[in-house]
C-alpha cells in the first residue's frame, strides 16, 4: 500500500492545455476548474468514497492514509464519461468502497486534488482515465491500435481521434485590457463549462474528443463530439458574405491547397478565447489549416487567432488527430458541475 504520494518528476511529457501565455503559467486541464502541475506525477492508494460519473468530467473522492497515519480525502478528476468509456471504464466499473491505486498530476494550489491519468483496479486491471496519450503505469504495455488500411486515396473525411493536445507555438502576448480581465477571472465561478455552456471558436475545436468531417458538396460538415457541436464550412464562397450571421462558431469559408484544408472564420459571437478568462472581441478572425499526412492516418491542425483588442500579435496553436477506424461520435450529455460534489 502506498501511504503517501510518490513524486516522480518529468516522468511524462508536458501537455499544455488551454491558451496559456505567461512563462510562469502551469498547464490547465481542458475545461477543468483546477490548475494541475503536469511536471509532477504522484501515486495514491486508497478507498473510493464517492463517484460522480458524467460529462464534462468524471470525478471521484478517495480516502488516503498519510505518513502520519491520518486519513485524508482527495478529489480526483478524469476525462469525460465518453472518453473513459472508450478506454473501457464505465459508471459500473468503480463503486464506493473499492480500494484502488491511482496516478496523475496534483493541483498547484496545495489542494488535495488530482488530474487522473491511470487507475489500477482491485483485480489488477489497469485503465487509462484520459484520451491523452499516456503510458501504462503498473502493467505491461498493451498492443497499440491496428493501423487503418489506407490503400485507397487518403481522405480527411473520417472520424478522427485525439492525438496531440493543442499547444501555443509561441507564448501569447495579451493587451493590458486582456491581462486585467484574466486577472479578474475566477475559474470556480466563471468557468462556462461548469454550467454546461458550450464554448465558441477556437475552443470548440481544441478538445481531446473525436471529430468527424463529412463532404456535403458545397459544404463540409464538422461534427464535434464534445458539446455535440456542428460546424458548416462554406466551400463555394471566396469571401465571407456581408450578411453572414454571427454565432459562437462564426461563419467559415474553406479552400483546398493540395492536401491541406484552409478555413477562414469571422462573425464569431463569443466572449472568451479560452478557459482562462481571456476576452475575445467581435472583430476576431481565425485561420485554420488541416493538413493530412501522406499516409492519411494523421491530421495536423493549426489555428491562428487575430484579435488586436486582446492580443498584441496573432496567436498560433497546434494540435493533431489520428484516424482510428471504428471510432464513432457518441452523445454528449453534460451535467452542470457541482463544485462541492
Amino acid at each position: 500500500m502506498i501511504v503517501s504520494p510518490r513524486l516522480v518528476r518529468n516522468s511524462f511529457f508536458i501537455i499544455p492545455t488551454g491558451l496559456i501565455i505567461a512563462a510562469t503559467d502551469v498547464a490547465i486541464a481542458h475545461h477543468s476548474i483546477v490548475p494541475f502541475d503536469q511536471n509532477t506525477f504522484i501515486e495514491l492508494d486508497g478507498v473510493v468514497s464517492e463517484v460522480l460519473w458524467r460529462n464534462p468530467h468524471v470525478r471521484l473522492k478517495m480516502r488516503v492514509q498519510n505518513d502520519a497515519g491520518e486519513e485524508e480525502e482527495w478529489e480526483l478528476e478524469g476525462d469525460s464519461a465518453n472518453a473513459t468509456a472508450r478506454r473501457g471504464l464505465t459508471r459500473d466499473s468503480i463503486s464506493a468502497g473499492n480500494r484502488i491505486r491511482v496516478a496523475g498530476n496534483p493541483s498547484i494550489r496545495e489542494r488535495r486534488e488530482l488530474l487522473l491519468t491511470n487507475i489500477l483496479m482491485p483485480n489488477g486491471e489497469e485503465y487509462l482515465a484520459t484520451e491523452r496519450p499516456r503510458p501504462w503505469r503498473w502493467t505491461e504495455e498493451r498492443a497499440g491500435v491496428t493501423s487503418p488500411d489506407t490503400s485507397s486515396d487518403p481522405s480527411i473525411f473520417h472520424t478522427w481521434s485525439f492525438e496531440e493536445a493543442h499547444r501555443p507555438r509561441e507564448p501569447f502576448v495579451f493587451t493590458p485590457a486582456a491581462q486585467a480581465a484574466r486577472a479578474a477571472w475566477d475559474p470556480f465561478t466563471d468557468m462556462l463549462a461548469l454550467r454546461c455552456i458550450a464554448p465558441g471558436m477556437p475552443n470548440a475545436m481544441l478538445n481531446p474528443y473525436p471529430i468527424e468531417f463529412i463532404d456535403e458538396g458545397n459544404y463540409i460538415r464538422v461534427r464535434i463530439e464534445q458539446w455535440e457541436a456542428t460546424r458548416l464550412i462554406d466551400m463555394v464562397s471566396e469571401e465571407i458574405p456581408e450578411d453572414a450571421p454571427s454565432s459562437s462558431l462564426g461563419y467559415s469559408i474553406g479552400r483546398w491547397e493540395d492536401e491541406t484544408l484552409i478555413v477562414e472564420t469571422k462573425q464569431i459571437d463569443f466572449s472568451y478565447l479560452d478557459d482562462a478568462g481571456t476576452p475575445m472581441s467581435a472583430d476576431v478572425e481565425m485561420t485554420e489549416r488541416f493538413t493530412l499526412s501522406e499516409s492519411g492516418t494523421r491530421l495536423d491542425y493549426e489555428v491562428t487567432v487575430t484579435d488586436p483588442p486582446n492580443l498584441t500579435e496573432p496567436a498560433v496553436e497546434d494540435a493533431a488527430w489520428r484516424w482510428v477506424p471504428g471510432t464513432e461520435i457518441s452523445p454528449y450529455e453534460c451535467i452542470p458541475e457541482q463544485i462541492e460534489f
